[in-house]
Parts: C-alpha cells; structure tokens; sequence
C-alpha cells in the first residue's frame, strides 16, 4: 500500500489529543463531520479548511504525537478532515492503537524532515518514505501483515465484518 500526499502541518513534540480536539466537544457532537471542523481550532484555527483544499493531506510531527487523554475523537476528526497519514518521531501508544482501529496508517520514522507543501510518498510494505520535493528517502520498519490489512479493510470493526473474526 502507497500513499502519496501534500504535508499539510509540521506539529512539535507532545502534541496532544485536547490540542487536537477540544474535549468540551467529546459530548455535545457525535457526528465526526461536524466534529471535524474544531479539529486544531484552539492552535490552528485555518486547519479545517485547508485539510478539506488539500490533495491527500498527510501530518508530520516529531516525537510523542497525540498524548494526552485515550479519546478516540483525536485520530477519528483527523481521519474526518481527509488526513491520509502521520508521520512522526514517535507516537503516544494509545492514540497509535485508536488510529489503526479506525484505519488511520501512523508512521513512525525518527528524523524525517518536512515542510509544509512538500509532496511525499510512502510505502507501508516497504518501510519507506521519501520526500519527493528534496529526493529524500527514509526507512521505518514497516507495518505488520495483520496491520495493513486491518488498515486495508477501512480499520478494525470493517475487518472484523469481512473476516467474520480475527485471523493472523
């Protein structure tokens, strides 16, 4: 599986899962579309609109990326505004496991450099990622068998559904 996209947003370390969505909306709206749309409101107030304007967004962060509370609104409105991947340092574990539940692909590869509007392109089974704009290639170790076909079922519960169960 490949994906290919534009960097949207750089975010630093410990980016956080109430940074990412308010958790004083976690009751009042359970429509992730309209959720969506506070997604980074109180840091980012354009970044709705410009994940919705841009081709295949994709995130890169640096290390401890969603920390914070286990709510899985986090990776569900980032999924919700048309975010294809994250690509980061390192991820707080519970947000890594949420986001692959929901079929959001998470890549972890230390020190890969980006900037706003740089085309990348990854491929999950081969543990690559390159940044298109600069003729840059990183490796990470690549993502499971059993993970990727979670994340090409749509996540967990559409697995689930097709499977009849869970089969390694």
């Amino acid at each position: 599986m490949e994906i290919e996209g534009i960097v949207l947003r750089v975010f630093p370390r410990d980016t956080n899962t109430d940074e990412i969505i308010s958790g004083k909306y976690k009751y009042d709206e359970l429509d992730l579309e309209k959720l969506a749309v506070h997604t980074f409101e109180a840091i980012d107030e354009k970044f709705y609109e410009d994940a919705k304007r841009t081709e295949n967004p994709i995130l890169v962060a640096r290390e401890n990326f969603g920390c914070g509370s286990s709510r899985e609104q986090a990776p569900q409105v980032l999924k919700a505004c048309g975010i294809k991947c994250i690509i980061a340092d390192s991820f707080a574990r519970i947000f890594y496991r949420n986001a692959f539940n929901i079929g959001l692909p998470l890549i972890e590869c230390p020190g890969f450099s980006a900037e706003p509007g740089d085309r990348v392109l990854v491929d999950l089974k081969k543990g690559k990622v390159v940044n298109l704009m600069k003729d840059m290639t990183y490796e990470f170790k690549p993502i499971p068998m059993f993970i990727r076909k979670i994340l090409d079922a749509g996540g967990l519960l559409e697995y689930l559904k097709r499977e009849g169960g869970f089969k390694v």
